[in-house]
């Protein structure tokens, strides 16, 4: 019994990580092949800048606060001195979803101009359900993720006032999961869960002689 208790129990973790892996890639952008540099980009492919305003820096560029090797990314407050939401084109059905995307503080902007002690609260939402990250200007860049469930609805980034008016929160690789249903997963478990006791009980058996 010990023994098929232990082998169920590695089967259950089994479906459980089968079942994490089984989720799907619905949105994913990293500000490279669609969006050119500029200050207070207005035009985005799969993106609305729903308030304030918001500049696409990067490699190559007069503002590349990043490393080089990361390519274009988001400065979350343009250089109007509003700080800039940006939402999604794309609604996001109702259901359950792995919302993953990397972060940095301002690093300084050009000159260090937003020193340390200005930090800078980011928000986050799917649907209408929000959650924020506090971030220091010298903030290396860091992926983050967050599960997020939904009635539907669209995702966005706001940088909220706090920092340097004209330098903002980077954001790039933004990406989004839709994670199976409930039922889904317990389907798989079950399903493991039988065949692993249907091994057991031919192990068990005893040989005929």
């Amino acid at each position: 019994m010990k023994r098929l208790l232990s082998g169920l129990a590695v089967v259950s973790a089994l479906a459980w990580s089968q079942a994490a892996q089984a989720s799907t890639v619905v949105f994913e952008d990293n500000f490279n092949a669609t969006t050119t540099q500029s200050l207070n980009q207005t035009v985005f492919t799969n993106w609305t800048v729903t308030s304030g305003s918001v500049d696409v820096i990067g490699d190559g560029g007069p503002y590349a606060f990043l490393p080089t090797g990361n390519g274009n990314y988001i400065d979350l407050n343009g250089s109007t001195g509003q700080p800039g939401q940006l939402t999604t084109k794309m609604n996001f059905g109702s259901g359950t979803y792995l919302v993953s995307f990397q972060l940095a503080g301002s690093q300084g902007g050009a000159g260090n101009v937003d020193p340390a002690p200005h930090t800078t609260q980011i928000l986050f939402s799917l649907g209408g359900t929000s959650q924020s990250i506090t971030l220091d200007p010298t903030d290396a860049l860091a992926t983050y993720s967050f599960y997020f469930t939904t009635t539907g609805g669209k995702l966005s980034f706001t940088d909220l006032a706090g920092g340097n008016p004209n330098v903002g929160n980077l954001l790039d690789n933004v990406s989004v999961s839709a994670v199976p249903e409930p039922s889904t997963w317990a389907m798989m478990i079950f399903g493991f869960l039988g065949v692993g006791a249907l091994a057991y009980r031919r192990r068990s058996q005893p040989l005929a002689v």
